[in-house]
């Protein structure tokens, strides 16, 4: 189209370190565009309880913050005209704004790093109406890419996730460090039901266990589990930390949906984590069992790879060293799966 700046793209997602959003961006930063970027940082995190209440209510945030973000959006495709609109989640951009864009020839795609149709987490009204809009729906699960044509979208793109090299290496640790993030066994991540379960029985074995993300205060009292939880959660270095320091690090899929492997199949291996997780088609095609990283399908399956390992570290540190080198080799970067987008037509 005439008068667009090629190279350009309009970014709109979170950029706070650590968000895949913003690793991204730097994606397209490394492929030589230039990039401007609509955060969602300040208008959508740390909801007060009124607006969670008007939320419930509305299925969208308050009126002046939902216009001003797609207000600033609409203004920023008229400006610079650029290349390509790229929404990474867009739970409030509004159908509206993506009509801008096409009526302004701008290509327009949609990333979501989540499930859309299954987790509550992660879904809105206003994306679900505005999803059928984009012209290239992109999404790492490969279970998810049925549902969105079924749901009207007529260009959908199956990527897997990523490392981003800025965050996820090994990094040097002092004694405190050992401590402070080290452990046999760790995991990272949100409470949920299955990954209590697992994490309980191993709790119950008394291994040095140190469990990090969101939502474990929500555990019952009495679970041994509790005394494990950091009850807060480990983000970029500190979270490189955490996966350098331990033995083994605990790679569960979530299970609210049929989930084939996640960003931490990547991250673990890219911070020179020794990686043990789930059996699926997906993670053993990427990763030789028993070689470059390790997997179960059950409890009983679990509890024998954890006392193996527990008892094994040359193996561990076999693996550890294995299991980065193969990351390294599969270039699972966030600058490789933007140009996997870009050529996917």
């Amino acid at each position: 189209m005439l008068g667009m700046n090629k190279k350009t793209v309009l970014c709109v997602g979170a950029t706070f370190q650590g968000a895949n959003s913003l690793s991204l961006f730097r994606g397209f930063r490394a492929l030589g565009y230039q990039v401007t970027a609509v955060s969602t940082d300040d208008l959508f995190y740390n909801y007060s309880l009124a607006e969670r209440a008007y939320m419930r209510v509305m299925s969208k945030p308050l009126k002046h913050k939902y216009q001003q973000f797609n207000g600033e959006i609409r203004r920023l495709l008229k400006v610079q005209t650029p290349e390509l609109l790229f929404v990474v989640k867009g739970l409030w951009v509004d159908p509206e704004t993506i009509d801008v864009a096409k009526k302004l020839g701008v290509k327009t795609i949609h990333f979501h790093p989540d499930f859309l149709f299954d987790d509550r987490y992660h879904t809105s009204k206003v994306l679900n109406d505005a999803i059928t809009m984009y012209d290239v729906v992109v999404t790492p699960k490969s279970t998810e890419v049925v549902k969105y044509r079924k749901h009207g979208c007529s260009s959908v793109l199956q990527i897997q996730y990523a490392f981003d090299p800025e965050i996820h290496r090994p990094v040097v640790l002092s004694d405190a460090d050992r401590m402070r993030y080290g452990a046999s066994f760790t995991f990272v991540g949100r409470m949920e039901r299955q990954r209590a379960l697992w994490l309980n029985e191993i709790a119950k074995e008394d291994y040095w266990l140190k469990v990090w993300g969101t939502n474990w205060q929500k555990l019952p009292s009495k679970m041994k589990l509790r005394n494990y939880c950091m009850f807060q959660g480990v983000y970029t270095e500190d979270m490189a930390k955490v996966f350098g320091a331990s033995d083994v690090a605990l790679g569960f899929l979530t299970h609210l949906s049929d989930e084939q492997h996640t960003a931490r199949t990547f991250e673990i291996p890219a911070c020179r984590g020794f990686l043990l997780t789930e059996r699926t088609e997906e993670q053993k095609a990427l990763f030789k069992e028993g070689e470059e990283a390790d997997f179960f399908s059950n409890t009983e399956e679990l509890l024998e790879k954890v006392a193996f390992y527990h008892a094994n570290p040359a193996k561990r540190e076999f693996i550890r060293r294995k299991g980065y080198e193969k990351v390294l080799k599969l270039d699972a970067t966030y600058t490789r799966r933007i140009q996997e987008i870009l050529a996917f037509k």
